[in-house]
């Protein structure tokens, strides 16, 4: 959108004292606040999306306020607006804050979860681990480490349980351990049975102990131990330069790898008295703010590590379901491995949209079955032929092979005794010259291996074109001496040295034949293995080929059948709240709410860790893994990217609001620093009159804004009352009907009820157990059918219509915001008042709107955090009602004690059903009344805020209205102002480059300025050189800087009334408007803006639904 130039300026309209500047738009738009009165670039910023742009500019937002807090802090003991100023630059300050993402990451055990957080941080080994099951309801939260202590490369805190929480466990623990006769249980030695979870805990934190000594020893006792107390209530911190250094202090601390409780002088072991841990490294997935939480779950024995992963279930942003691949589909995970109860939890909290699924392990593959399953015959099947004739080629050429090697070895057997006859013979000469009488030798020769050795040189021989010769004779003569025999043969003839010498160089000849065979087979064979190490390799990559389609082809159906099973688990709850609240009309035929739309918006990643880590260069004793190619593949970059995603709408939404909380003051600041205090040129007639006016459109506005936020809270109070109590009675009714049969299954071990020791072990912890056969919640099977029942309205009050209300309640309130600025610029147009600081109130007005939807978007994420806590207090209620029945349970032993357990738990229940369900709801009430008294005072304070902020500025602008006086400032209020006016002139230029923008189009000075002669004031003058030098200056001051607007007016003034005739000059300007204007420096920039609206309009009916 492009700025026009004022059009005109004449002689006539300054001697009025009035200069009527009328910015409008090239296309005839509504007119606006000239670009130099309002921050283009920051304005811009506040409805930018990218985080990146974002806090680059939050950055120079804080060296913005830091040079500016420093200025005024120059001026904290001579002026009285410094402290104010400084107050609202702190205010502003707490906003820019790093904002936490919490990701939870649930799974069973096995599922591979540590595995995959390891790949998505690039470390090998980093979140603890454990082998011991009680251990792993450890909470580890890992976060951005923003240490630049090269020693703090990684640090993580341990945060141990208090002394009181282990006093509690500790009797729990005996309890479970011990037998009726006060002595350690024979199950105690099977670390899979409660006892011996309970035995192998205490064994770890009281090494010492003997099973006598543990039977003769109290949990009291044990408490009263200096050595393990020191720990209790502590924070532990670990640091480290080296990640396997840092692994293994960290290891120290949380995992349990001795078992043998027989070994003497064993230390004690920290992992069962540990609460949480905190590990903060330098990872790409956490540098934008992402906290990454290991949630093992929130059943555990210790109610101090169950109330740390429920406060983190409440707070995620994103919730990652892990599941081996293999089992995500086989057992339809996305329904099953959630739950009811969870899934209704998820629905409750409005936080079923949170989710992602991740299946891990998908190197874990059956090729045959893969094919066999997802019928991919014709998608390997080309493959599978090429892999066949290739493996047929590599058998070939490895038999090929083993006959050169043969080949080569009789060869190299050829030419050994070749050289042992040589030796031989060549000794005989010696003799024969030496005067003896030699004989031909005896045949001594070595056996060769094999007679397929023979017949392989054999057939080498003949085949080979260069060595058609024979190795010589002697050997078949010498090999007609018998070995057989034992006696003495004769002799023969003695040999002469012709003989002898014929004979050595047939040896000779035969050794060279047989060296050159040899050499000519080794490349031969060097060949044949660079075909076959070729072979291998194309045989490879067909197999990975293979894979890789067979890995793709079940992560593609995988990720559909899990998003189709997550939806329809949705569809179930959804179904089973609409038969509550309305069986009679219920259709199953008409879905909901869009479920395949509810399917595709669940992110589901196929995910490789191992694949990953060795792609990336880590884990290197471990093979390659077939079917991985390049690291896209494992989809471990894509949990990393979401992982950063997840993080960017909080980001954006906080540097928002931080950065128009900063161009709100801005403009504040230099609307106070305009005002030099010339409007004590003003008679006090004239200041009473535009004081009063302000100060009733403020009264009227404070009233509005109180009547439209009232009304929103009414409307909040009604929609609760509505969906929530007025359908209470029913579901009530139903829990109260339902809670005899339900404590009556419970001991129906024929039926599905526990076992003696099971229903017992859930009586010793308050009602919840979560043992070998899953999650046993007596609470929470009482509750279900009122919390069914709620379930519907709950999530429509919460998620649909309280953020509605709020939304109508921020276009209402800037309704009452925009009726109050038309009249005020009504005001100011009759009468010339501040015109053009009013068009950068208007300006202002955008940012109030800011404001308010960031208090409505601020009283939404308060009343989702309220409503969270609320929703979860029906059950402690519960719990608190059954208690005397857990514990008398507890007590029960002896013959016939699992009837008269079942008898006093069935009688309990009935007598309690009729109130305790009653309380729940009260206690749900009552927590729900409170968080519409903070949501009723957050909205308060923050209508008050807007319109604190819109009187300090407004009585500021208008008609010399000062807050504190309309007197002259001093010259040190004047410097005051001129300084922070300067500090703040180029502000908005700081940001331009992050918005790439073009630099903002100042007016132009003098070449679009029409000029006049003394002979008229409609004249103009062809000749610029005519122009008043003084009023040309005065232009451009006006048209660069507004703060200069008063200061340069008033000496507009002078220079026109000596320009006047002397009749004209001596008009009196005292009591007249258009002297009050002139003196104020007023420039009309908005003469001709329409107005919205009366100041008698009420508020529009926004707020129904």
């Amino acid at each position: 959108m492009s700025i026009q130039e004022p059009s005109q300026l004449n002689k006539t309209s300054i001697a009025s004292g009035r200069v009527n500047t009328k910015w409008t738009t090239r296309d005839g738009d509504e007119p606006f606040c000239p670009p130099f009165l309002e921050n283009r670039y920051l304005h811009q910023l506040t409805s930018e999306n990218d985080p990146g742009k974002l806090e680059a500019s939050m950055s120079i937002a804080s060296g913005l306020l830091t040079e500016l807090k420093t200025t005024i802090q120059e001026y904290s003991q001579l002026s009285s607006d410094a402290g104010h100023w400084l107050q609202t630059i702190a205010e502003t300050e707490k906003l820019n804050t790093r904002t936490r993402t919490i990701i939870g990451v649930v799974g069973n055990t096995g599922a591979g979860k540590s595995s995959v957080i390891n790949a998505m941080l690039d470390e090998e080994f980093l979140v603890p681990t454990n082998c011991m099951r009680a251990c792993t309801a450890v909470v580890t939260e890992l976060s951005w480490n923003d240490s630049s202590d090269i020693d703090e490369k990684y640090r993580a805190e341990i945060e141990f349980i208090q002394v009181d929480e282990w006093e509690k466990e500790l009797e729990i623990l005996y309890k479970e351990m011990l037998d009726l006769n006060g002595q350690v249980s024979r199950e105690a030695y099977d670390e899979d049975t409660e006892a011996g979870i309970a035995y192998s805990k205490i064994m770890a934190v009281y090494p010492q102990l003997t099973k006598e000594g543990i039977a003769r020893t109290t949990p009291q006792q044990l408490m009263n131990r200096i050595r393990e107390r020191h720990i209790l209530g502590t924070t532990k911190r670990v640091r480290d330069s080296s990640p396997t250094r840092f692994y293994k202090q960290l290891q120290r601390y949380v995992d349990s790898k001795e078992k043998d409780h027989k070994k003497k002088d064993k230390p004690m072991e920290f992992w069962p008295l540990i609460k949480v841990v905190r590990t903060y490294i330098k990872a790409d997935a956490l540098s934008t703010g992402a906290v990454v939480v290991d949630l093992p779950g929130v059943h555990d024995s210790n109610a101090a590590r169950a109330n740390v992963a429920s406060g983190y279930m409440k707070q995620c942003t994103g919730l990652w379901i892990v599941a081996p691949i293999n089992r995500a589909v086989d057992d339809k995970a996305a329904k099953s491995l959630l739950g009811q109860t969870f899934k209704r939890q998820l629905k409750y909290d409005g936080t079923y949209s949170n989710v992602t699924f991740i299946c891990s392990k998908t190197d874990d593959i059956s090729i045959t079955e893969a094919i066999d399953s997802l019928n991919l015959d014709d998608s390997v099947g080309k493959s599978y032929e090429e892999l066949d004739h290739l493996e047929e080629d590599l058998y070939s050429l490895e038999q090929h092979l083993s006959e050169l090697k043969e080949s080569r070895q009789v060869y190299a057997g050829i030419y050994e005794d070749e050289d042992i006859r040589q030796e031989t013979w060549e000794n005989l000469l010696e003799d024969l010259k030496d005067g003896h009488a030699v004989y031909a030798p005896r045949d001594k020769k070595r056996k060769r291996s094999s007679d397929s050795d023979s017949k392989k040189a054999k057939k080498t021989r003949v085949s080979d074109k260069d060595s058609d010769d024979s190795f010589g004779g002697s050997e078949s003569s010498e090999s007609e001496h018998s070995d057989d025999s034992d006696d003495e043969e004769d002799p023969g003839q003695p040999l002469d040295e012709v003989t002898l010498r014929n004979t050595i160089e047939e040896i000779k000849g035969n050794k060279i034949r047989a060296r050159n065979e040899k050499n000519a087979l080794t490349p031969k064979i060097n060949g044949a293995k660079d075909e076959i190490k070729q072979l291998k390799k194309k045989i490879g990559d067909r197999k990975s080929q293979i894979s890789s389609v067979c890995i793709a082809e079940r992560n593609r159906y995988s990720k559909g059948a899990i998003q189709q099973d997550f939806a329809a688990g949705i569809k179930e709850l959804d179904q089973e709240n609409a038969i509550e609240e309305d069986e009679e009309h219920f259709n199953p035929d008409d879905d909901i709410r869009d479920y395949d739309a509810v399917a595709s918006s669940l992110p589901v990643f196929c995910v490789s860790s191992r694949a990953y880590q060795k792609l990336s260069g880590r884990m290197k004793k471990d093979p390659d893994v077939a079917g991985f190619t390049d690291l896209e593949d494992t989809e471990i970059p894509r949990l990393k990217a979401r992982c950063k995603m997840l993080t960017e709408s909080g980001r954006a939404a906080n540097c928002r609001a931080f950065l128009n909380n900063l161009n709100q003051l801005l403009l504040s600041l230099r609307l106070w620093s305009s005002n030099s205090g010339s409007g004590a040129n003003m008679s006090e007639d004239q200041k009473n009159l535009e004081r009063n006016f302000v100060k009733k459109q403020l009264r009227r506005l404070e009233t509005r804004l109180e009547h439209v936020t009232r009304k929103c809270l009414q409307e909040m109070r009604s929609n609760l009352e509505q969906n929530i109590w007025d359908r209470a009675a029913k579901p009530v009714e139903e829990a109260c009907n339902k809670a005899n049969p339900t404590s009556e299954r419970w001991g129906m071990l024929r039926n599905g009820g526990l076992y003696w020791a099971t229903y017992k072990a859930v009586c010793r912890r308050d009602g919840v157990f979560h043992g070998s056969g899953g999650l046993h919640d007596f609470n929470q099977q009482l509750l279900d059918p009122l919390t069914r029942g709620l379930a519907g309205g709950w999530e429509r009050v919460f998620q649909r219509r309280l953020p509605q209300l709020l939304s109508s309640y921020t276009k209402a309130a800037f309704h009452e915001l925009s009726v109050f600025h038309d009249a005020i610029e009504r005001r100011g147009r009759e009468h010339g008042l501040g015109v053009a600081e009013i068009g950068t109130l208007r300006t202002q007005l955008k940012i109030h709107e800011a404001l308010l939807s960031q208090l409505a978007q601020k009283i939404v994420a308060l009343i989702q955090e309220h409503q969270r806590d609320a929703n979860r207090e029906f059950v402690p209620v519960i719990a608190r009602a059954m208690q005397p029945a857990y514990r008398i349970c507890t007590e029960i032993n002896g013959t016939g004690s699992y009837k008269r357990m079942k008898s006093e738990m069935e009688s309990h229940v009935d007598n309690q059903r009729h109130s305790m369900f009653m309380k729940a709801t009260d206690a749900v009430k009552d927590r729900l009344d409170d968080m519409w008294r903070i949501a009723e005072q957050h909205m308060s304070k923050g209508a008050e805020e807007v319109f604190m902020l819109m009187q300090r500025d407004y009585l500021n602008v208008l008609g010399g209205v000062n807050p504190q006086d309309s007197a002259m400032l001093s010259k040190t209020e004047r410097d005051f102002r001129r300084h922070v006016s300067n500090q703040i002139e180029g502000a908005d230029k700081l940001f331009r480059d992050i918005v790439g923008g073009e630099p903002t189009p100042e007016p132009e000075q003098e070449a679009d300025m029409p000029d006049w002669d003394e002979t008229g004031p409609d004249t103009p003058v062809k000749n610029e050189a005519h122009v008043k030098p003084e009023l040309g200056e005065l232009a451009r001051d006006l048209l660069h800087s507004p703060d200069a607007a008063d200061n340069a007016m008033g000496e507009a003034a002078s220079v026109i009334k000596s320009e006047r005739p002397a009749s004209q000059s001596q008009e009196p300007f005292s009591n007249s408007v258009e002297q009050t204007q002139l003196s104020e420096g007023v420039v009309d920039r908005n003469a001709n803006m329409s107005t919205s609206g009366t100041a008698d309009e009420v508020v529009p009916e926004h707020m129904d639904i």
